[in-house]
């Protein structure tokens, strides 16, 4: 009946000396000072509702996140982004723009403006040769090649919440920072339409090859990320105008009007009468209002909404328990769809989904099962976490969602 309590502690190095003697400062710290140290930095970023499984969700999720989606490198001490450190995710510890920047970033700019400077600082260096290259590793190096339109838009994106959220105006002249940009809009002008204000990608938000060429969700990043630079960048105030050319031609080009049909936006076109009806959950039409594009009560938004939610079309999963959009990446209810639409304003449907499907043990994965609402593709999403962390705040709190 007696109690034994033992605190063993031990570390990691670049070698032998490294690794027992960072165990050995714990030592010395003693454990109650290293656990009320850990308790104090969880807190700190914790939040609290009155929904309780809510907040075991999102408290879980952010924290999977922000210590599954960035790293301390072994050997160089360099903070890293990744989608995702643990081996059970299919493209273990790569680098994605989109990944870390549209999906992750904004939780932990919510929960840590430090780090999350410490991460723009690791996209704008390290990473920055290859801004708009399918995925690399964390040296920068590439991995997969091919071009995305909305991840070469991703750090502009990112920049703007940091800037906003911290005020950190000063950080705009980081000489990084200031090469980054002007690598971004360079690489822009590469991909231009040649009779159009529009941007051609090879690869959509899944990473997979495009049927054509303009896709309206990433134009719209295009047009949102020139505001942003016109009114954010001294010298750059021209760009306003090309961001008006850019609003112009999605509405002259991706909005489908068909005899006397109503209105939708086209999910990618060719400039030469042909579009396709489609959405992918990792870049979806839903999400047109919350980066400002239009409001939530314009025709042409609801129009789209309403074809690919609808029953006939074949990744609505209209009908089942967890209905929401899927693509043939992962034909099932992705998870990133979930958080669209609590930014979107389905919030009673999406919290239903998330009260009651288990995913991946409780953490955001890549689909579920449109019945059982188990992980059915895509285990341990570290980045997807953080973007339902941040949808889920967003809606919890009634905040404005913005790019």
């Amino acid at each position: 009946g007696a109690f034994c309590e033992l605190t063993v502690y031990w570390g990691f190095g670049f070698e032998e000396v490294a690794a027992a003697t960072s165990a050995k400062e714990m030592l010395r710290q003693g454990y109650a000072r290293e656990w009320q140290r850990t308790c104090t930095w969880l807190a700190k970023r914790s939040i609290h509702w009155q929904d309780e499984a809510l907040t075991s969700l999102y408290n879980t999720n952010l924290f999977f996140c922000i210590f599954f989606s960035t790293g301390i490198t072994l050997d160089t001490e360099e903070l890293v982004l990744v989608t995702s450190r643990s081996p059970r995710y299919y493209v273990s510890a790569a680098y994605w723009d989109r990944d870390s920047l549209l999906w992750s970033f904004p939780a932990i700019l919510a929960a840590d403006t430090a780090l999350a400077k410490q991460m723009l600082l690791y996209v704008f260096g390290r990473q920055r040769r290859n801004f708009g290259v399918h995925s690399r590793f964390i040296d920068g190096t590439v991995l997969e090649p091919g071009f995305e339109l909305d991840e070469l838009m991703a750090p502009l994106l990112a920049l703007e919440r940091y800037l906003e959220q911290s005020g950190d105006t000063a950080f705009l002249a980081h000489p990084d920072v200031v090469c980054g940009i002007e690598d971004i809009l360079q690489k822009l002008a590469l991909h231009k339409a040649p009779t159009t204000e529009l941007y051609e990608t090879f690869l959509q938000p899944t990473d997979d090859e495009h049927v054509y060429p303009y896709l309206t969700y990433d134009n719209v990043l295009v047009w949102h990320a020139l505001q942003f630079v016109a009114r954010a960048v001294p010298g750059q105030a021209a760009l306003q105008q090309q961001a008006q050319r850019v609003q112009d031609a999605i509405l002259a080009h991706c909005v489908i009007k068909e005899g006397a049909g109503a209105p939708y936006f086209a999910w990618s076109v060719d400039l030469a009468g042909h579009h396709d009806v489609y959405d992918e959950p990792p870049g979806s039409l839903q999400l047109l209002p919350t980066l400002g594009f239009c409001s939530e009560q314009d025709e042409t938004w609801q129009n789209t909404v309403a074809l690919i939610r609808a029953p006939g079309y074949a990744y609505s999963f209209a009908g089942s328990r967890y209905a929401e959009i899927g693509c043939p990446h992962a034909p099932h209810p992705w998870i990133l769809s979930v958080a669209n639409s609590l930014l979107c304003g389905r919030v009673e449907h999406s919290l239903a989904i998330l009260r009651t499907a288990p995913m991946d043990g409780g953490i955001a994965c890549e689909s579920i099962d449109e019945e059982t609402g188990v992980c059915t593709s895509g285990e341990a999403f570290a980045t997807c976490a953080g973007f339902l962390c941040y949808s889920l705040r967003t809606a919890m709190e009634g905040g404005e969602a913005h790019a």
